[in-house]
């Protein structure tokens, strides 16, 4: 079943990426110009970005200065905060509360933490469109941001080599728009693609956060099961044909993964962006990272957008909504 939101605008959209990029000559350096060769045939990322040394807060609250530099939304009008990662800087209070403090929001402002991957995005539209819709909050700032690299085994080549770190930052504000949107889960393949975490009492440590794990076959069928499905249910449910809509913007794990999912839906290219080149998978950030690097051109019909997150859980879901409204910015790069 469809779900509707509605008296809502999604005002804005930015994005932070780290200025650091590495690439095949240092993947090549520490697994050989074969296999990463093979790899890159394999997914059609040669490069990721790398926040070495910075902290997930850091660069979501870059992403949010630079949206609320270029809005007419003061930060005090900011009653909202949601921060959607699976990286956060302690394990308590939460990644939320050190944006809220860093952007030095007012301390009534209503902030939350949401633990999720690659549906993350969509799933923290939803959240924010509800507080707005709801009457509880005017004015929501949702930011996602992961620093990935923390969580890969460098040894494990075939996953350090797809995910790159990044940020987001969305403004979701009282409007006459609504999106409606489909969701789904299915927790018994938790294993194929997460972050494990066990608990055990050494010394003042109380617990070990383990390696991103990712079963690619297993991952693959997936989305290529749930990801058509999940969209062709919204557009019917919606009445919409996928012929009226103006734009596909899906989570953005790999080039052969999306161009199969493409060809499944047969959708053209030109509808179908795919930008994970020289960025890499950034979990929860990928769809408004290519939204913020995508080159808009004038007139571009924007009143048809459907977005689609899938991945860790196992999750999917797929949203429409109109964006001819909202105001895209370049994403800041951060040293």
């Amino acid at each position: 079943m469809s779900k509707f939101i509605s008296g809502i605008c999604v005002k804005s959209i930015t994005a932070a990426l780290p200025a650091e990029i590495l690439g095949i000559d240092f993947f090549s350096s520490l697994y050989g110009e074969k296999e990463v060769a093979r790899i890159v045939r394999g997914t059609g990322i040669r490069a990721v970005r790398s926040a070495n040394g910075m902290t997930t807060s850091s660069l979501i609250s870059a992403a949010a200065r630079h949206l609320l530099s270029n809005t007419d939304v003061n930060k005090d009008e900011i009653d909202g905060l949601v921060v959607v990662t699976q990286t956060p800087d302690d394990w308590s209070p939460g990644c939320a509360f050190t944006v809220h403090y860093e952007l030095k929001l007012d301390t009534s402002c209503l902030v939350m933490d949401v633990n999720a991957g690659c549906a993350g995005y969509v799933n923290g539209l939803v959240q924010a469109a509800a507080l707005v819709s709801s009457g509880v909050c005017a004015n929501v700032l949702l930011c996602t941001g992961d620093v990935n690299s923390r969580l890969i085994d460098d040894y494990d080549y075939q996953v350090r080599m797809l995910f790159g770190d990044a940020a987001s930052a969305t403004l979701i504000t009282r409007g006459d728009d609504s999106l409606s949107f489909i969701s789904g889960v299915d927790g018994g393949g938790k294993n194929f693609l997460g972050v494990q975490l066990s608990y055990a009492k050494s010394g003042n440590e109380t617990g070990k956060i383990h390696s991103l794990k990712m079963d690619g076959a297993a991952v693959m069928n997936f989305a290529l099961r749930r990801v058509p499905e999940a969209i062709d249910t919204l557009l019917n449910k919606i009445g919409i044909s996928k012929e009226s809509i103006d734009l596909f913007v899906l989570h953005q794990p790999n080039e052969f993964i999306l161009n199969y999912i493409r060809k499944i839906i047969d959708i053209s290219p030109e509808k179908f962006p795919i930008d994970v080149d020289g960025v890499g998978n950034t979990n929860s950030s990928s769809i408004p990272v290519l939204l913020s690097r995508k080159d808009w051109p004038d007139g571009i019909m924007c009143r048809n957008i459907v977005l689609c997150g899938f991945g860790v859980g196992l999750s999917w879901n797929a949203l429409h909504l109109n964006l001819s409204n909202t105001k895209i910015f370049k994403p800041i790069e951060i040293m």
